[in-house]
C-alpha cells in the first residue's frame, strides 16, 4: 500500500457527482493511491456509501457525514465515539422542537438523521424569528436553509465540515498544506475559506465564490471535472 502523504477532502453532491466526469476523477484517484481521500457530506453514512460504491470511488481514510456531525473511519466505517460525544454535548432536539412549537408558521417535519431536525417555514421571513426564539431559549445550533423546499434543517452548532476535517487531519498526521479541499455549496464554505489549498467547481454557489481566498482555484469545469482540474493544478503544476 502506498504511503499517504497528501489527501483530497471533498464534498460529494454537486462536487464529485451530478455534473458528469465521475469516471475521469475516479480513474485519476485510483491511479494515485498515494493520495488519500476524505469525504465530507450532508448525506447519512448509508447514503454516502451507496454513492461511493455506485461510482467506484476509492474507499476513504475517513468520512464525515451530516455536514460534519459524525465521523467514520475507513475501510470498515467505525464511528468515532469521541466525536459523537462532542456533538451530544451541544445537542438537545427535544428542547429545540419545544421552542419552535411556539412559532406560528414553523412546522416540524421530523428527523432525517440522528443529528438533523427538519422544519417547514411557511414564509422565509420567519427565519429571523426562528433565530430569535432559539436565542431566547439559549439554544446554539447550526441552521441550513433550503429555499427551494422551504425547509430549515437544524443541526448541532459543532456540525461543521471544517471542524471535522481539522480533527481527521490531526488524527492521521496530515498537515493543512498537504490537504486539498473541493466543494460547491454554502456548507462547504467553511472548508474553502480556511488555510487549505482547494477548488470551487464551476457550478459552485456565487455566495461562496465571492468570499474565497485568492489561492483557491476557481475551476471553469463543473462537478467532478472541476475537482480533477483543481487536483492536477495542485499535484502537477508543470502541466499548466
Amino acid at each position: 500500500m502506498a504511503a499517504i502523504k497528501r489527501v483530497l477532502a471533498t464534498d460529494i453532491d454537486g462536487t464529485l457527482i451530478g455534473h458528469g466526469g465521475e469516471q475521469a476523477v475516479r480513474d485519476y484517484l485510483l491511479a494515485h493511491p498515494e493520495l488519500g481521500v476524505i469525504y465530507l457530506t450532508g448525506r447519512t453514512l448509508n447514503n454516502a456509501c451507496s454513492i461511493i460504491t455506485r461510482y467506484g470511488f476509492p474507499t476513504p481514510l475517513a468520512i464525515a457525514t451530516d455536514v460534519g456531525a459524525d465521523i467514520y473511519w475507513g475501510p470498515h466505517f467505525e464511528v468515532d465515539e469521541y466525536w459523537a460525544f462532542e456533538q451530544r454535548r451541544h445537542w438537545s432536539p427535544r428542547r429545540l422542537r419545544t421552542a419552535l412549537s411556539e412559532v406560528s408558521g414553523v412546522i416540524y417535519r421530523g428527523r432525517s438523521s440522528h443529528w438533523r431536525v427538519a422544519f417547514e417555514l411557511q414564509d422565509p421571513s420567519l427565519l429571523p424569528v426562528v433565530k430569535s426564539y432559539l436565542t431566547q431559549h439559549h439554544l446554539t445550533v447550526r441552521m441550513l436553509w433550503h429555499p427551494n423546499e422551504s425547509r430549515l434543517d437544524i443541526l448541532p452548532c459543532t456540525a461543521l465540515k471544517s471542524r471535522a476535517l481539522q480533527y481527521i487531519l490531526r488524527r492521521i498526521g496530515i498537515k493543512a498544506q498537504n490537504c486539498f479541499v473541493a466543494g460547491d455549496a454554502e456548507n462547504d464554505g467553511d472548508m474553502l475559506v480556511n488555510h487549505y489549498p482547494g477548488v470551487l467547481v464551476a457550478n459552485g454557489d456565487a455566495s461562496v465564490r465571492n468570499c474565497l481566498p485568492e489561492w483557491i482555484v476557481r475551476s471553469r469545469y463543473p462537478g467532478a471535472l472541476g475537482v480533477l482540474d483543481g487536483l492536477q493544478q495542485w499535484l502537477e503544476p508543470q502541466r499548466q
